[in-house]
């Protein structure tokens, strides 16, 4: 009788042990069974040439990319998108801006706040690919992607939920397939915590320090500016955001009118964190006859973030829509780029400093806040080629934070009114961050 319990002991011993070394082994091959579906799949899509990328970047929470494809007739041309797939379940398309240059296509993404949002992507490879139809062919053809920038990497943390964190790695990177070499642009995303210096969101509180800007009377903008900057952090960490102020109580005396661009000044501060996103406080000057608040936003932008959060704070507070025309899009929304006067007299004051001028166009964001931490995004371009101005060491990087300027109103007739409704703004932007974001 023992010897047959042992004997069923033993046979069930070696039935588990069969078992467990078969699911051991499923387990092993079926993400190789499943890689190898996958790579057929992807390359049998794409052509052995490929698309040159000269630039790309994020913006926020969007990946962005800008490139060119030579020998494409404009008569034969019919549509270009970017595709994003994992070559199994996900495969979706994006819109791209294009133009031709004798017989060469370049292409860009449509709004630098839109498109490929990388919060989107569920955990799992992707090949980033473009999509071009031309009239005489009956199928579209798909081309992956190459460049030859010095930088062909990013690395990217989507925006706390839930105490959660993914870790994208945007990357160029080659494959041999068949015998044949391709070019890939692929975005992995993994499981991961925020580092410590990387955080979700960004305030700005504007002026500091010697640079009072605008006052009146006992009150000044620096001051206000970091009241506000301090509550929204609050509002957003209780929310469960991870938020970095650009100054507070232990260096704001430090700043002055030209140091934001030095190692501890406020742009520097901003990018280093690698925020998604950044409110920069302001009040505006008094001038007699206007009031309001304004909102303030990068061009080439979609302006619906922009433009919920000013009609929340119409709603929440006292402060009306500014009645300011110049730079308006929209009720409470504002887009200023440098015009052709402010351009010729950074052009004169390079002439007569003698360095060579900046490349500004009328497409360039006049609010440095905007413009310098944004990077390839919104042609930050504070190089140190002006000597009264440090370099920004990001000027040309390439993930860029999304900047809004929020005048909180005109000085001389809002005063009592920014300093009245603090927590009734606070709520509105903080609500509309959190419903974006």
């Amino acid at each position: 009788m023992i010897k047959k319990f042992f004997k069923l002991l033993v046979l069930i011993l070696v039935i588990v042990g069969i078992i467990l070394g078969v699911r051991i082994t499923l387990k092993r091959e079926i993400p190789e069974i499943y890689e190898k579906e996958i790579q057929e799949k992807i390359f049998s899509m794409i052509q052995t040439k490929s698309v040159e990328a000269t630039k790309f970047y994020t913006y926020g929470r969007t990946f962005n990319i800008e490139g060119k494809f030579p020998n494409v007739s404009k008569d034969n041309f019919e549509s270009v998108k970017l595709v994003v797939t994992d070559g199994k379940d996900y495969d979706k398309e994006y819109k791209l801006d294009y133009k031709f240059e004798d017989n060469v296509l370049f292409f860009s993404s449509t709004e630098i706040n839109t498109g490929l949002v990388l919060d989107d992507l569920p955990k799992s490879e992707y090949y980033i690919l473009l999509r071009l139809k031309l009239n005489n062919s009956i199928e579209a053809k798909y081309y992956s992607f190459s460049t030859n920038l010095q930088h062909k990497e990013i690395t990217y943390y989507t925006v706390t939920s839930e105490q959660k964190n993914r870790m994208a790695k945007i990357s160029f990177n080659k494959q041999n397939y068949n015998n044949k070499e391709y070019n890939l642009l692929t975005i992995k995303l993994e499981d991961t915590q925020l580092p410590e210096e990387v955080y979700d969101i960004v305030i700005d509180a504007g002026h500091g320090g010697k640079d009072v800007g605008e006052n009146l009377g006992a009150d000044n903008e620096a001051d206000i500016t970091l009241e506000y900057a301090k509550l929204l952090k609050e509002s957003l960490e209780n929310n469960g955001y991870k938020v970095k102020l650009t100054r507070d109580d232990s260096n704001t005396n430090s700043f002055t009118y030209t140091n934001m661009y030095d190692e501890d000044g406020r742009i520097s501060i901003a990018c280093k964190s690698k925020a998604k996103l950044m409110i920069s406080f302001h009040i505006n000057q008094g001038f007699k006859n206007l009031s309001g608040f304004e909102i303030y936003c990068p061009c080439k932008s979609n302006l619906l973030f922009a433009g919920e959060m000013a009609n929340k704070i119409k709603e929440y507070s006292n402060i009306n829509f500014s009645n300011n025309h110049s730079f308006k899009r929209i009720d409470g929304v504002y887009v200023r780029n440098f015009n052709e006067t402010i351009i010729n007299e950074f052009k004169a004051t390079a002439n007569k400093k003698g360095y060579e001028p900046y490349a500004i166009t009328t497409d360039t964001p006049y609010l440095y806040t905007i413009r310098e931490v944004g990077g390839l995004a919104t042609g930050a371009f504070v190089d140190g080629r002006n000597k009264d101005y440090s370099k920004n060491e990001y000027y040309d990087s390439n993930q860029g934070i999304e900047c809004y300027q929020i005048e909180l109103g005109y000085i001389k007739n809002d005063l009592d009114i920014i300093k009245n409704e603090k927590e009734n703004y606070i709520r509105a932007i903080q609500e509309t961050i959190s419903n974006n974001y």
